[in-house]
């Protein structure tokens, strides 16, 4: 071959990438495996719920799981894949409804967040990295809760915790509950500062009419308060998203 052939193959080749291969990552097939293993290093963990009849499940199995991004995104968890049709008893404690369900939790399977339908690569990686890679704080408080769910004092503190962590719904779950105990209803100022931090989270999230209940609450209920001004605005901007 003369030199400038074996200069031309050359040049050919070098614009031939060749397809990456597959990302290899680690499965677990049951709560029980998966929380085991995240226990030890206080990792996350990021449950699949699916069903061979979910097409969505298939794209994401064939298409989004194998790849390097995810791969990559997806180290600080443990992963967990639940077929939501043979293990009714954990998609009814979950309350899995569409398919497919991306569940979010701490080592202990508390959940953190959750979302239904099908993510692509990139919004999928994204999300990885926007969410806690160190749970030992809910962990702590996932543990007080299975001792006494109802215990005041973690309630709040969870709902503080995710908040701080942009985890806007699922901290409003735990203040509602937070509210419901003694502590909350015989102390005002622990139930302003619930409530105050309650319309926030629906604000972020543009819940605009559950928003204006509660800071119509918490006009009405705390006049005295020096957060009305706040509020007075806040419920203004409740009412326009609603």
């Amino acid at each position: 071959m003369s030199r400038v052939k074996r200069l031309a193959a050359l040049a050919i080749a070098s614009l031939i990438v060749a397809a990456p291969a597959a990302a290899e990552v680690r499965w677990y097939r049951t709560i029980e495996e998966g929380t085991a293993a995240a226990k030890e290093f206080n990792k996350p963990l990021l449950v699949d719920f699916w069903a061979d009849w979910c097409a969505a499940c298939n794209v994401m199995e064939k298409e989004v799981y194998p790849t390097p991004e995810f791969a990559s995104a997806s180290s600080p968890f443990v992963l967990v894949r639940i077929d939501a049709d043979h293990r009714t008893d954990l998609a009814k404690k979950y309350n899995i409804g569409a398919l497919p369900m991306l569940l979010f939790t701490d080592s202990y399977g508390g959940e953190i967040f959750r979302h239904s339908g099908f993510l692509d690569v990139r919004p999928f990686a994204e999300l990885l990295r926007s969410l806690p890679h160190d749970v030992s704080t809910f962990n702590g408080l996932t543990k007080v809760l299975a001792g006494n769910k109802d215990n005041f004092e973690a309630l709040a503190e969870m709902g503080r915790t995710l908040r701080a962590a942009s985890l806007f719904r699922t901290s409003n779950d735990y203040y509602a509950k937070a509210l419901q105990r003694r502590e909350a209803k015989s102390d005002a100022a622990r139930r302003e500062v619930i409530l105050h931090d309650m319309g926030a989270n629906y604000l972020e999230v543009k819940e605009g009419k559950k928003a204006a209940e509660v800071f119509q609450r918490c006009l009405n209920e705390f006049p005295a308060s020096p957060h009305r001004s706040e509020w007075t605005s806040n419920l203004a901007r409740a009412r326009a998203l609603d």
